[in-house]
Parts: structure tokens; sequence; C-alpha cells
């Protein structure tokens, strides 16, 4: 146990502290995964219950209640023997059913470590929860939690509603939005889903701009394949390049930290990118077979990605890695589901992967995508707690 408390006291850890009483007797259901706990990683679960909160049942985001799923959970709904209770699978849930669900409801708590970026299916859960409540009098609870890409500024096109997808397209905002789980939520009712009950539990202790690791909080892997907090920062950087035919590390031991395909020339590559792109990252060849995802059992050549500080545009170093490979590589192709790319639901726009292909400047591309980006900064604004 660590008896030094951490500098930032997530919501959570507040709620314990403070308010829980006033839910005694009222059914709650929790809405979390493996990154609800506090600071001495013990589960919200546990922690709640011996508080003397009754939880109806559990529903789960993408990955599933312990965070070891890599895919989609295919089911919707399971008994989880050891807690004892149902746990239901979001991502099967269509609106109707969920509504049907939380008539039982007086209360959902929310408490799940988010990454701030739009393409991060945890942020389209909250939107779901809220669009499904709206005007029910059910009161949804926020335990906050930090922004681990809070340190980063406001960055990438504002959602486009063609490109709107459930899962990672869904929330009105820009490809980066700065703000925890309780700002987003107090944005989204403010300018959306203005007939949502809602509370928000803030942190103590917590700024604006502060790196995830100077909270004093333990790292605990939001997802499979962010196993450190600087995977979590590289992921930022290339995440809109899942939106190619390119390995992004997913089934070896540096998920997003090593990029390549049979077809690159590892040490041509490490040599252009340490040039282009050698203010926050560095670079090395590197060669790996996946055993899972793209290019699965395969030789794979490309770079390790190293973050060495500072603040940076995300898109803007996605946009400069796909301009390299999309000029560089005659193998290079842009994914598709179906009739639709990939990267435009992953960004929000279809400006990005154009621009790519006229052969545009990034400048180019944010004299397109910049006035939209400033209309939120301000409107977000608002929002600010920390």
């Amino acid at each position: 146990m660590n008896k030094d408390r951490p500098s930032v006291v997530t919501g959570l850890e507040r709620f314990l502290g403070g308010d829980i009483k006033d839910y005694h007797g009222k059914n709650v259901v929790l809405v979390t995964n493996h990154s609800g706990v506090d600071y001495n990683l013990q589960q919200n679960i546990t922690l709640l219950r011996n508080k003397g909160i009754e939880i109806a049942f559990v529903l789960v985001p993408e990955h599933g209640l312990y965070g070891y799923r890599n895919e989609y959970d295919r089911r919707l709904y399971s008994v989880d023997k050891k807690k004892n209770l149902i746990i239901y699978n979001l991502h099967k849930l269509e609106k109707s059913s969920l509504k049907g669900l939380l008539g039982v409801a007086d209360v959902i708590l929310f408490d799940i470590q988010d990454m701030g970026m739009r393409c991060y299916t945890y942020i389209s859960v909250l939107k779901f929860l809220m669009d499904t409540i709206n005007g029910t009098g059910i009161e949804l609870v926020v335990l906050d939690r930090p922004n681990p890409l809070g340190f980063l500024e406001i960055d990438g096109p504002y959602l486009d509603n063609k490109f709107y997808s459930r899962h990672i397209s869904a929330f009105p905002s820009t490809f980066l939005y700065r703000m925890t789980p309780a700002e987003a939520a107090l944005y989204y009712r403010g300018e959306y889903s203005k007939n949502v009950k809602l509370r928000v539990i803030r942190m103590k202790g917590y700024s604006k701009g502060q790196m995830y690791h100077e909270t004093g909080l333990p790292w605990v892997p939001p997802s499979p394949n962010l196993p450190t907090y600087e995977s979590s920062i590289v992921y930022s950087a290339v995440v809109l390049l899942e939106g190619v035919n390119i390995s992004l590390g997913r089934g070896t031991t540096k998920p997003f930290e090593y990029m390549g395909a049979p077809w690159i020339n590892a040490e041509i590559m490490s040599r252009d990118l340490n040039k282009l792109c050698n203010n926050n990252f560095r670079f090395r060849p590197v060669y790996f077979k996946p055993t899972f995802s793209k290019y699965k059992g395969r030789k794979c050549a490309g770079v390790q990605i190293f973050y060495v500080g500072g603040s940076f545009s995300p898109v803007k170093f996605s946009y400069i890695l796909t301009s390299y490979l999309h000029k560089e590589y005659q193998q290079f192709r842009w994914e598709k589901y179906r009739r639709m790319f990939d990267v435009d639901y992953l960004v929000g726009t279809d400006h990005y992967r154009k621009s790519i292909e006229l052969g545009w400047s990034y400048d180019d591309f944010m004299e397109i995508v910049g006035h939209d980006m400033k209309v939120f900064n301000k409107k977000s604004g608002r929002y600010y707690l920390y």
C-alpha cells in the first residue's frame, strides 16, 4: 500500500470521502473498466460497495471490464461470478435497449480513464450515455480523472458530421479536445444535451497542462495497447496512421512505438524522419513480426519512435509522416471499409486525406480547418474546471 498520497486526488477518491452518503439506498449503475481504481490500485466496485453503494449492474466500454480484449466483446452481457454482477457491453447496446435497462437506475456513476482524443472510444461512450438519459431525470455523476494529453493544445479538425461514427467519431469536438471527462460532460450538456441531470466530482490538485506522471497517480493502461504513459503520448502522434497500410506495432511488445511494413526500408526511413521530425521525437531502425493485426506473422521493417519531450501537434506529426509515406512508397494505400476511408473517420474530415493526396503542406491543410479549431477553443474554454 502506498502511504504517500499523490499530489492529485481523483474524483473517485473525493466522492468516496465526501458526498457518497447521498447515494445510499439508490439504484446505482456503474460505467467503468479496469482503470477505475484509487491511488492504491483498489477497484471502484469494491470501494463503492464498502461504502454502502448498491450497484445494480455495470456497463463497460471497449476492451471489457478487465481490459484484456484486443477486439470488441461480441456478447451483449456476461455474469461476473467473482463480483456477483451482470456486466453489459456498451458496444452491443443500441440506444433504445440501453434506455430500457436504465429504467431501474436512479444514478449512473461514470469512472473511466479517458485519453483526451475524439477517436478514443471512451469519450463516445460518455456522449452515448448522455444522449440516452437526456430528459429522463436519471442523474449522471462523472468522477473526474486527468487528461493524459492535457499538456497538449487543442488540435486537429472539428468533426464533420458526414464522418460521424458512433464509436470513433461521435463527440463534437476537435481531434484533441484538451478536456477531462468532467469538463467534456459539462461541455456536451451545455452545448448539446441540455436536459441531462449532471453532477461532476472534480479532482483536487490537478492543473491543466500537467503531464500524467506529475500527478503521482499510477498509470493503469486504459486499453491493452497503451502499456506505458510514453506509449500513450506516441499513440496520439501516430493513431491517424491506423488509416493506412502500416503496422503500428499492434501484436508486438511496443505497440504504437513500432511503425513499419514489409516494404519499408528501415535505415532510410529512420534517417529521413530524424530530419523531418526531430523536435519532439527520435527514430531508430527496427524490425518486428506482429502476432496479430496488420501483417500478422510477417517480418516488418520500420522505425521505433521515441518521445523526447515538449509540446507538439499530434495531427501535424501524423500529417508529416503520412505525407512522407505517400510520397516515398508506391505500396502506400489508404485503408478502406467498404467504400469509405478509415482515416476520414479517425480524423473527422476528408480534407486531411485529400490535402495529402494533393501534396499540400500542413499549413495549407490548416488554412481549411484552422477556423473551426479557434471556435471550439473559445467555446470549450467556458467549461474548464482547472
